[in-house]
């Protein structure tokens, strides 16, 4: 039986010499494993294989969790992302987040939309792209149940990051964030791309901010640890 889906692009690896096995988040499969032959005329579709590169495919389903894909189209073709060197750490970055920390083998149509309508808001957006990143990290870990609980904040309060919620009594571990930074984290849960990317943070603010976020989803996302690209999303500030 042939399914066709739309797909996100998560990873891809060597099988052989003409065979590479790819990792998607598809629409209507959830995460599937999928072996695409690159061979002769097929070569140039290698350039859909990017880190969240968005394609339609049409697979095949094989022995155990393996998919064969028939076909593989674009689904939607970047006007900035391949030209922007900022963008394309991003999307690795996203793919990898997404590649480590999703396990679900069903559809999950509210999750592919989000990411889809993230992937195509990076496209589309101007400036310091890391602020959208802020705000990709928080929704993205949303969606996945890890979340502050906003409706615990009141002016002075800290934020509980090990049981994510906002106090006005200082928490007896050292992972808190400090009524000043709580502020700012709380406007930036209520901020969408758009609104997040008309801020005038600092660098060093950016900077705080993505650690402190990314130390939250550490704290509750084990294999959020394994991110190698972090430490070329942190150089390219």
């Amino acid at each position: 039986m042939l399914i066709n889906t739309k797909a996100i692009v998560l990873n891809n690896i060597p099988y052989s010499d003409s065979k590479r096995i790819i990792t998607l988040f598809s629409n209507q499969q959830g995460l599937i494993s999928a072996i695409i032959r690159i061979s002769g005329k097929s070569y140039g579709k290698m350039s859909l294989l990017e880190p969240f590169s968005l394609v339609e495919i049409v697979v095949k389903k094989g022995s155990g969790s393996f998919f064969y894909v028939n076909d593989i189209l674009p689904h939607k073709i970047f006007a900035t992302i391949p030209f922007d060197t900022q963008k394309r750490v991003i999307t690795l970055f996203m793919a990898e987040v997404v590649y480590r920390t999703v396990r679900d083998h069903y559809q999950d149509t509210m999750l592919y939309n989000f990411l889809e309508e993230s992937i195509v808001a990076l496209d589309t957006l101007k400036g310091d792209m890391l602020k959208f990143s802020l705000v990709f990290l928080l929704e993205y870990g949303r969606r996945l149940g890890i979340y502050p609980n906003i409706e615990t904040y009141s002016d002075n309060s800290f934020f509980d990051m090990q049981d994510g919620v906002f106090d006005l009594k200082m928490p007896p571990h050292k992972l808190f964030v400090a009524p000043d930074d709580s502020r700012i984290l709380l406007n930036l849960l209520n901020m969408d791309y758009i609104s997040v990317m008309e801020q005038d943070y600092s660098k060093e603010q950016i900077n705080s901010f993505l650690n402190l976020i990314i130390q939250f989803l550490e704290l509750h996302l084990p294999d959020f640890r394994h991110i190698k690209s972090l430490d070329i999303l942190r150089q390219i500030n």
